[in-house]
């Protein structure tokens, strides 16, 4: 009997159905435990077309491999190609390079972090008043600073770095409520960037405690006021 898939395996597909139709389908393929992402479209005739989404290489740095913290992405860039193929009448492969193109040229220059930070305040901000009060009392300092630290520093690389600097500028005691909600609405962001259009390379870790921290213990504080006695 095959196993069932993943929660967010069944998810993605259910979702790419009812954005793209029912003869689209996902699903990893490869050897290994770090599989591509292939998708395929069954056509009303029966015929069937796919293609890899993402750099075929695993040692491309973009890759993008078959695991939960790409579905947001494959969901996207699915619904992209569905668009075009429908509005366009191309087939899947040249509907692909399309929004490759669109994705590569909306990015290019000192304003892409920019636009995505507008279209993520648009995102969270889409319910109305209720969504601009918690963007105004949650997301719109720790983004600000993100924003600063993404624009403005060229030793800035990769999801880890981010995290890395906005901990060693804007931190916090460690395992504060205040740090952990400054470094989970970051990651937020770094992972809505790479839904729309940002390289993999940005995603944050998956663990967020190594920014986070811990709280010291009673003993430990009481130990730390010891050895500062004369």
């Amino acid at each position: 009997m095959p196993n069932k898939p993943s929660k967010w395996i069944s998810s993605l597909r259910e979702k790419i159905r009812q954005e793209c139709g029912e003869g689209w389908m996902v699903r990893g393929i490869g050897k290994g435990l770090v599989q591509k992402v292939q998708l395929t479209v069954r056509f009303e005739d029966g015929n069937r077309t796919s293609i890899v989404l993402g750099p075929k290489a695993k040692s491309d740095p973009d890759f993008v491999p078959w695991v939960g913290t790409s579905a947001g992405w494959i969901l996207q860039i699915s619904t992209d190609i569905s668009l075009i193929m429908k509005s366009q009448g191309k087939g899947l492969a040249e509907a692909y390079e399309l929004v490759k193109q669109k994705n590569e040229s909306g990015f290019i220059g000192a304003l892409n972090w920019e636009q995505l930070a507008s279209k993520f305040k648009s995102h969270k901000t889409s319910n109305g008043k209720k969504g601009s009060r918690v963007w105004n009392r949650n997301y719109r300092t720790p983004i600000a600073r993100t924003l600063l630290i993404l624009t403005g520093e060229s030793s800035v690389s990769n999801g880890y770095s981010v995290l890395k600097t906005l901990v060693e500028r804007h931190g916090g005691e460690p395992g504060s409520a205040s740090r952990r909600l400054r470094v989970q609405y970051a990651a937020e962001f770094l992972r809505f960037a790479f839904k729309n259009g940002a390289n993999r390379s940005w995603l944050p870790p998956e663990d967020l405690n190594q920014f986070i921290g811990e709280k010291a213990t009673i003993d430990q504080l009481t130990e730390n006021g010891n050895k500062s006695e004369p």
